[in-house]
């Protein structure tokens, strides 16, 4: 980590749907960085409310009349809950640039995420004033490489400088343009832009640290263990894990992932199990406010959400399901 870091916010965008995540992910931060500020941005009124009585610490609530540009207003009837939200990202990075004082970096991060480690430490030196996340596919991952990119926009942080505003408001151009979940030779929702910022701003950089932004994409490519109470991939601390297709059910289950991949013993230990455990501990602080609380809770359809003909999809995607109990 660079000396010269000083102070990181870090951000997410949710409606409630995803409000015991968000709560999740803010809490794992403020576990293992005793410095950095989270904020909320919220799409919908419900959860401006229900995290403003929660009264969290090291922690800002920005509402959607906060954030929302005429641009953004504009093309929201166009667009789809997640693609509008995927919109908003380098929107919401521009409002902290701009109205939080006295910060070098400002980072997005997805609501599906947990920190397990202080993610300050994969932040570049003094030359570098963007970072992505590369997604480091496995080799059963690696075809998705031509329609989803090289790079993950479920992590994106920036300095604050004017070379770290430039790129990210390129970035927030070509979101406003399109956004669309539908894959082209050059674009895929907000994240294949990423792949062209290296060549037009030459002034950032790709991940090295292999801890951040480990995925079910990615993790069968290094080796999970506990290392003296830390966990770690290939023996390197694991920093922040996407838990990308989890699914959490309102029959007291949840899916750990809902693709054909299983999820391992060393996983479950290690990584899924203490955030089902986050979770639970996110939704019990909302039914404190809201007893009846129960956004984000989905039915469990058949085969997890897809129709399987193959018998071994079938079983491998059942051995995913675990209990998930919050009362």
């Amino acid at each position: 980590m660079s000396q010269e870091i000083r102070r990181t916010v870090y951000c997410t965008i949710f409606d409630d749907n995803y409000l015991g995540r968000a709560i999740a992910l803010y809490e794992s931060l403020m576990r293992v960085n005793q410095d950095a500020i989270f904020a909320f941005f919220c799409i919908d009124a419900n959860s401006v409310r229900l995290l403003t009585e929660l009264k969290l610490e090291r922690a800002v609530i920005v509402g959607h009349e906060e954030f929302a540009t005429p641009e953004l207003l504009a093309v929201r009837p166009l667009r789809s809950q997640g693609e509008y939200c995927w919109t908003c990202k380098p929107i919401a990075l521009l409002h902290l640039m701009r109205c939080i004082p006295d910060v070098d970096w400002v980072a997005y991060v997805d609501t599906d995420m947990m920190f397990f480690g202080d993610p300050d430490e994969a932040l570049p030196g003094p030359g570098d004033h963007y970072l992505l996340a590369p997604h480091r596919f496995h080799p059963d991952f690696s075809e998705y490489e031509k329609s989803a990119g090289k790079h993950n926009a479920g992590y994106v942080a920036a300095r604050c400088t004017a070379q770290g505003e430039q790129a990210i408001s390129w970035w927030k151009a070509r979101c406003i343009e399109s956004c669309s979940f539908i894959p082209t030779p050059d674009t895929f929702a907000d994240q294949k832009y990423l792949d062209q910022m290296a060549g037009l701003f030459p002034f950032g950089a790709s991940a090295h640290h292999i801890g951040l932004n480990v995925a079910p994409w990615n993790v069968e490519n290094f080796i999970v263990s506990n290392v003296t109470g830390k966990v770690c991939v290939d023996n390197i601390p694991l920093l922040l894990y996407h838990f990308q297709g989890l699914q959490l059910f309102v029959n007291g289950t949840a899916s750990l992932y809902i693709g054909d991949m299983r999820i391992n013993e060393a996983l479950r230990v290690n990584v899924y199990g203490p955030h089902l455990s986050a979770l639970v501990n996110g939704f019990k602080r909302l039914r404190e406010i809201d007893p009846e609380f129960a956004r984000g809770l989905v039915g469990q359809r058949k085969y997890l959400g897809n129709v399987v003909t193959r018998a071994l999809k079938v079983i491998t995607r059942k051995a995913n399901v675990v209990p998930f109990k919050i009362a």
